[in-house]
């Protein structure tokens, strides 16, 4: 790396964690603002009341929720061993902790690619676990909203908007996976659409370039099918694992720090929860700091009451840490150790090729 790009990157490390130290205060500020009762030392003693089993018990649900992400990047990967997903998972993540955006889908493309898959195999395993993630994003929201109008939990205007709008995208989830359900019904979306994206290049006087829509999407269709037959099941239970456990480790946070059962039940922790990860869709700041802990914070004091905010704050503060801060290090050395497998390989091979025929 030259001494220009070296900066460069200093640069923009340093301006990321400067808007993530911004959002962080901003959401503070706004919290303290709805909330009167919000007490820096109050939250700050909430967090420092685990004693040493909480403490284990929450590191070790941690690991645990590694393990269960790394099984579920390998689920859609032919062959893929559990300890790679884990690299995976973790190395693309602690990038996307830092850098807004898909930015964890280059770097997740490279270790495959690495490890001696296909650029096709590769992409479309990329492409099939960011499905998953999105769809497990939108979904979440529906089934967190439907739990709350049945269960009768109190939420406020805000929430209510928050609910329908996340119905709706599960909606339009709904219709896509009926779209691209079958080929026939993916070739005549993609009909339909290339005659507006034609008439759309008339009015621009350009001419459309390669293959028809249409044909395009039937054959990434068939392509994803054919890589992904047989470990659907396999990543859908992946996902429903990870999902579990991280519910019980953010009920474990809300809980050690002293909200009771009766105050909020860990339905109700589910339901905020989800209806969060789907405002996660679309990521604004890198790991949507700030934004996740004022969601968290607005929707769960409102349930269990205002005289909880202090505890409630420590809680998702504990949880964020062990679910986003702590990803930054942990997937920096992931991509340390993976860089370093590389290297050790390409000297094992030189040194290989060195060596004089027999």
């Amino acid at each position: 790396m030259s001494e220009g790009s070296r900066w460069r990157t200093i640069r923009r490390v340093t301006v990321r964690l400067v808007l993530m130290v911004a959002a962080l205060a901003g959401s503070g500020w706004l919290l303290r603002s709805a909330f009167g009762d919000l007490d820096t030392s109050a939250i700050i003693d909430a967090a420092q009341g685990l004693d040493d089993a909480e403490i284990i018990s929450l590191v070790g649900i941690t690991a645990i929720m590694v393990w269960a992400e790394g099984l579920l990047t390998a689920s859609v990967v032919p062959g893929l061993p559990a300890r790679r997903g884990v690299l995976a998972w973790l190395g693309p993540n602690g990038v996307a902790a830092v850098v807004p955006g898909p930015s964890d889908m280059p770097v997740r493309y490279r270790m495959f690619v690495s490890w001696g898959y296909s650029p096709s195999i590769a992409g479309i395993a990329v492409a099939g676990s960011g499905i998953i993630n999105i769809g497990n994003k939108l979904l979440l929201p529906v089934i967190a909203g439907v739990a709350l109008a049945l269960a009768d939990i109190p939420i406020g205007g805000v929430m209510s908007s928050i609910v329908i709008g996340a119905i709706v995208l599960g909606g339009l989830v709904a219709l896509g996976a009926f779209v691209f359900g079958s080929e026939r019904r993916t070739a005549m979306f993609g009909g339909v659409v290339d005659r507006f994206w034609g008439a759309t290049l008339r009015l621009l006087r350009r001419e459309q370039s390669g293959e028809a829509l249409a044909a395009r999407l039937v054959a990434q269709r068939n392509t994803s099918i054919n890589l992904l037959r047989g470990r659907w099941l396999r990543a859908l239970a992946s996902i429903s694992l990870v999902t579990v456990i991280r519910v019980g480790l953010f009920v474990m946070c809300v809980r050690f720090v002293g909200v009771p059962q009766q105050a909020i039940s860990w339905l109700a922790i589910f339901c905020v929860w989800a209806i969060v990860l789907g405002l996660t869709v679309i990521p604004i700041m890198p790991g949507n700091a700030g934004l996740s802990e004022l969601a968290y914070v607005g929707l769960l004091t409102p349930i269990a009451g205002r005289r909880y905010v202090n505890e409630i704050t420590a809680g998702v503060l504990i949880f964020r840490l062990l679910t986003w801060v702590l990803l930054i290090p942990v997937g920096a050395a992931a991509i340390a150790m993976w860089r370093y497998s590389l290297s050790r390989a390409a000297t094992i091979d030189g040194a290989g090729d060195a060596l004089p025929p027999e």
